[in-house]
């Protein structure tokens, strides 16, 4: 009896599993011909970058045959599952793989008000990098943005993108002087006594010798 209860509630619950996978795979995209964007926004607190571009790169799409993410044919050979978008430095390894394959990118150039937007994207995960940094600051890190995205349990197919940027530390240009050792105070030698030492020496052996021939006649 209890074997049969069991059995009866794992199939209530695979059953409810599957109608909800179904539900969210089509509340998820709502067809495949769905399109987002992305809007870039580029500032440093209340300063917006001005000129420059970033790089776009796509590099999963959304199959939705299968209903999954699916590798673009440039990055099926990176060395990375679809479950290692998720997980830490995917970004860094990607773009490191995208400029040794010198994959092409999508140029997005930076408006005078420090904004960009890529618009008509394939649902996805999208790679976003800089090769030369904006001046004054440091290279932009790759970044993935996925389209949707999820936010407060909604799905935004419209994305806004804040990307992080570092100022460069400027190296300090102010002359280093090296302190010059402290003068030594004087030891007092003299060269002068020298002569006198040496004269007295030989004055002292011309004594002996004298002495001693003087002992000599009188033995």
């Amino acid at each position: 009896m209890l074997r049969k209860t069991l059995c009866r509630l794992l199939c209530v619950i695979a059953i409810i599993c599957l109608t909800a996978t179904s539900v969210f795979a089509a509340g998820y995209f709502n067809g495949s011909d769905r399109l987002g964007s992305i809007s870039f926004h580029f500032n440093n607190g209340e300063i917006s970058v001005t000129g420059g571009s970033v790089e776009l790169r796509m590099l999963a799409f959304w199959n939705d045959e299968i209903k999954s993410l699916q590798w673009c044919e440039d990055y099926a050979d990176a060395g990375l599952t679809i479950d290692d978008l998720f997980g830490e430095n995917a970004a860094s390894k990607l773009f490191e793989y995208a400029q040794s394959k010198q994959l092409p990118a999508q140029e997005i150039q930076i408006g005078e008000d420090g904004t960009a937007k890529a618009e008509d994207l394939q649902l996805g995960v999208w790679l976003l990098s800089q090769t030369k940094p904006f001046e004054g600051y440091e290279t932009m890190l790759p970044a993935l943005i996925s389209i949707p995205m999820e936010i407060n349990k909604e799905w935004i197919f419209d994305v806004e993108a804040v990307p992080k940027l570092e100022p460069l530390v400027e190296e300090s240009t102010v002359p280093t002087t090296e302190t010059p050792p402290p003068d030594l105070p004087p030891t007092g030698q003299v060269n002068w006594p020298v002569p006198l030492l040496l004269l007295g020496g030989v004055f002292l052996i011309l004594v002996g010798l004298c002495i001693r021939r003087e002992r000599r006649h009188e033995n």
